[in-house]
């Protein structure tokens, strides 16, 4: 099966039925299922945030290399000095 091809909704119900089955027959612990789901949760969660403030880091960075420039040196002297004055 191609990764391009798309499923039908028949073809998800047909997941489902198997997936209930799993946990119908006891071959899958819920109680482990639900650990492992809340455990993924959390560092989907956790790199979603450390990615963020990466990214919104480099932005402003960037950003900074820019202060000479007219509408983006507003922006950047204003960003900057919002920052100086959290940090005193």
């Amino acid at each position: 099966m191609s990764k391009s091809s798309k499923k039908s909704k028949q073809d998800y119900e047909q997941l489902g039925q198997m997936l209930t089955n799993i946990y119908e027959t006891g071959y899958v612990d819920r109680n482990q299922a639900y650990k492992m789901s809340f455990v993924k949760g959390l560092l989907g969660g956790l790199g979603g945030v450390i990615g963020a403030t990466i990214v919104v880091g480099l932005l402003l960075w960037i950003l900074t290399l820019f202060s000479n420039v007219p509408l983006v040196g507003r922006f950047t002297e204003s960003t900057r000095s919002t920052i100086d004055q959290s940090q005193k």
